[in-house]
C-alpha cells in the first residue's frame, strides 16, 4: 500500500485524480489486495523454531543411550501433544505468524517421531517409505496453512517421496544406485508437471500447485543438463525399459491432462506435446546416439574421427537448444515473461559452451579467447536487445 500511496500522491499532485478518485482507489485496493506477507518475520520465527529444536536434539543426543525407550516415545507424545494444543490456540489468530512457525514445527516433529518409531522397534522399510507415510499423515496440516512454506515443505518431501518409491517398483535400488540418476531425472519433470496439471483446476491449493510448478521448472533443467553431459561424453549406454516405466506413464498422463485443458491453445499444447516427446527421445538410447563423439581426447588422437554430424557431443547440444526452444516459445505465447527470459537466457548460455567444446584448443590462445570475448559479448547483446522482439513473436503465434 506504500508504493500506491506514493503513486497516489503524484497523481494527485499532477491533477490527473481528484479526492474522491484517489480514495475510491484505496478502497478498492484494501479491499481485493491482501495485506503483504511478511517473509521476513514469518522466516524467522521458522529459524527460532529450528534452532530451538536443533538444542532439543542436541541435548538428546548427548543422553541418548541413557534414556529408557519408553521415556522417549513419551517426551516424543508429550512434545505432539503440546504443538497440537498450541496450533489450537493460534488458528483463530488472524495474523497467524505462530500459527505457521508451529505447523512448520509440528511436521517437522511428526517425521523424527517416524524415525524414532522405526529406531525403537527396529522397522525395516526404506525412507523414502517413511516420507510417503509422512506426507499422507501431515497433509491436513498442510492444507491448513495460511503461507507457503509448510505446503512448500509438504510438497517438496511428497515429490522426493514419489519418486524414489516409483523407481524402486521397477527397479532394484540395493544396486548401483548412480545408475537410475537418469530415470529418476526424466521421471522428475514429467511427475511435477503432471501435479501440477492435476491441481490446476483446485483454486485453494494455489500454494501446492505453485510449488509442483518451480520444481517442474528446476528438474526439467535439471533433466536437461544431465543428459546433455551425459550425450556429449558418449555415456549412459546402460538402458532397461523397466527403469523408465515410471517416466513413459507420467509423460502419457501429462499429455492427456495438456490435450484436454481448455486454458491451452491448439499451438501450446503442440508445443508441450512436442517438449514431452522430444524428452524422452533425449533419453531414449541407440535412436539418435551411437557414443561416438568428436572432441574427447581419445577422438581427436584417432586418424578417422567422426563427422561433424555424428558425433554425439554435437546432437546433444543441438537437442538441448531446440527443445529450450519450444519451450520459451510456449512461455512466450502463454505471457510467462520471466520463465521466458530465463529459457532464453539458458539457450544462449549452451551456445557458449558448445562453443567452447568445439574450439577447445583454439579458445586456449590468446587469438582464441579475444574471439571468445566477443562472442559472448556479442550473444548478450542481441539476447538483451531481441528477447522483447521475441516474446512479441511468440505471443502472436496464435493458430
Amino acid at each position: 500500500m506504500a508504493n500506491i500511496e506514493t503513486r497516489l500522491a503524484l497523481w494527485q499532485e499532477q491533477g490527473l485524480l481528484n479526492t474522491e478518485q484517489a480514495q475510491a482507489i484505496r478502497t478498492f485496493e484494501r479491499e481485493n489486495n491482501p495485506p503483504r506477507r511478511h517473509w521476513w518475520l514469518y522466516s524467522l520465527l521458522i529459524l527460532g523454531v529450528s534452532i530451538i529444536g536443533l538444542g532439543i536434539i542436541s541435548i538428546i543426543a548427548a543422553n541418548w543411550a541413557d534414556i529408557s525407550d519408553t521415556v522417549k516415545l513419551g517426551a516424543d507424545l508429550l512434545l505432539l501433544l503440546g504443538l497440537g494444543s498450541a496450533l489450537l490456540w493460534q488458528y483463530h489468530n488472524p495474523q497467524g505468524w505462530w500459527f505457521e512457525a508451529l505447523i512448520a514445527a509440528f511436521m517437522i516433529l511428526c517425521l523424527a517421531s517416524i524415525g524414532l518409531i522405526g529406531q525403537i522397534y527396529q522397522l525395516n522399510g526404506r525412507w523414502f517409505h517413511a516420507l510417503l507415510f509422512w506426507s499422507a499423515i501431515t497433509l491436513p496440516l498442510a492444507l491448513f496453512s495460511r503461507q507457503l512454506f509448510a505446503p512448500f515443505m509438504w510438497g517438496t518431501l511428497f515429490l522426493h517421496a514419489l519418486l524414489w518409491s516409483a523407481v524402486a517398483l521397477s527397479a532394484n535400488l540395493m544396486e548401483d544406485t548412480y545408475r537410475f540418476i537418469a530415470p529418476l531425472c526424466l521421471f522428475a519433470p514429467l511427475l511435477t508437471a503432471s501435479l501440477y496439471g492435476l491441481l490446476r483446476p483446485v483454486g485453494a491449493l494455489a500454494d501446492f500447485r505453485s510449488t509442483f510448478f518451480f520444481w517442474f521448472q528446476v528438474s526439467g533443467l535439471m533433466a536437461l543438463v544431465v543428459i546433455d553431459l551425459a550425450r556429449s561424453g558418449g555415456e549412459m549406454r546402460d538402458y532397461e525399459l523397466g527403469w523408465y516405466l515410471p517416466a513413459y506413464i507420467a509423460a502419457a498422463v501429462l499429455a492427456l491432462l495438456i490435450l484436454g485443458s481448455s486454458s491451452y491453445r491448439l499451438l501450446n499444447k503442440v508445443l508441450l506435446i512436442g517438449c514431452i516427446a522430444l524428452l524422452l527421445l533425449y533419453y531414449q538410447p541407440d535412436f539418435l546416439f551411437s557414443g561416438n563423439t568428436r572432441y574427447t581426447h581419445a577422438d581427436m588422437d584417432n586418424a578417422n574421427p567422426f563427422s561433424f554430424w555424428q558425433a554425439d557431443d554435437i546432437r546433444a547440444p543441438i537437442l538441448t537448444i531446440l527443445i529450450l526452444f519450444v519451450y520459451a516459445t510456449h512461455a512466450g505465447n502463454s505471457g510467462h515473461a520471466r520463465t521466458f527470459n530465463v529459457i532464453t537466457f539458458m539457450i544462449g548460455l549452451r551456445f557458449v559452451i558448445l562453443y567452447f567444446q568445439a574450439m577447445g584448443g583454439l579458445a586456449a590462445t590468446g587469438v582464441g579467447l579475444i574471439m571468445s570475448g566477443i562472442m559472448i559479448i556479442g550473444i548478450a547483446w542481441f539476447w538483451h536487445k531481441s528477447r522483447s522482439r521475441l516474446q512479441r513473436w511468440s505471443k502472436e503465434l496464435n493458430p
